[in-house]
């Protein structure tokens, strides 16, 4: 239960995170050249999330048992379940939203 929590509220500090970097290098303006290479630009959420990872040193998947031989391996498996974690965190707040009303 608590996991399925760390990974909700990882999905919303993901979701801020991409929003500020995108921001600063749209300041910068590099956001129109990253965003034209043709596999960053299309991944660029999920290269953040790992990244993310990397740098908090989180195993949020670690509370199901899940342990991987290489570190790289870690960062990059808790990555890519915290970026598919958005649409559960999206359904989650829309169902706040409503009032738990169907």
């Amino acid at each position: 239960m608590y996991t399925l929590g760390v990974l909700l509220l990882a999905a919303i500090l993901l979701g801020a995170v991409v929003s500020v970097i995108d921001s600063v290098l749209r300041l910068v303006g590099l956001h129109g050249v990253i965003a034209k290479l043709p596999v960053i630009g299309a991944h660029w959420a999920l290269i953040i999330s790992i990244l993310m990872v990397w740098l908090t040193d989180m195993n949020p998947i670690g509370g199901w048992g899940m342990t991987f031989g290489d570190d790289w391996m870690t960062w990059v498996a808790n990555g890519a379940i915290i970026y598919g974690m958005i649409p559960v965190k999206d359904a989650a707040i829309s169902m706040i939203n409503k009032g738990f009303r169907m």
